[in-house]
């Protein structure tokens, strides 16, 4: 199975009101993009990474540490930005795909396994959490 990841950075971040847009933000000395990435790259069964990214923030994105991964201009929604990134990765031997947002690098590594695992019995897995 070849899993890519389709990590969506192509938003304005309007709402936050801060001089950076969201994922390009530094925590710890780390962009949340390449947080993000840092995190992925330690998950042997995700082969490639694909960043959505904003034309607008192709330098931000370029001065950042991402070798080694593909980078595909986003459109005018999330929708779009993610058929965008599904149409640019079609020919390139990919039989699954996780995506996921570059704004919320928290996710943990036992969740993302857990969905990797998860994808070998069923077709999509959408991870929930419990309503209280």
């Amino acid at each position: 199975m070849s899993i890519f990841l389709i990590l969506l950075a192509a938003g304005e971040s309007k709402r936050l009101k801060f001089a950076e847009p969201k994922p390009y933000i530094k925590v710890k000395n780390r962009t949340l993009i390449e947080h993000n990435i840092y995190k992925i790259h330690n998950i042997k069964a995700i082969k490639k990474i694909v960043i959505v990214y904003n034309k607008k923030h192709r330098k931000k994105l370029d001065n950042l540490n991402t070798k080694n991964v593909i980078k595909i201009a986003g459109g005018k929604t999330r929708a779009q930005s993610t058929l965008f990134a599904l149409k640019g990765i079609q020919n390139l031997n990919c039989s699954k795909v996780l995506i996921h947002d570059a704004a919320r690098p928290n996710t943990s590594i036992i969740l993302i396994k857990k969905i990797i695992h998860s994808l070998k019995l069923h077709n999509a897995v959408i991870p929930t959490i419990k309503v209280k």
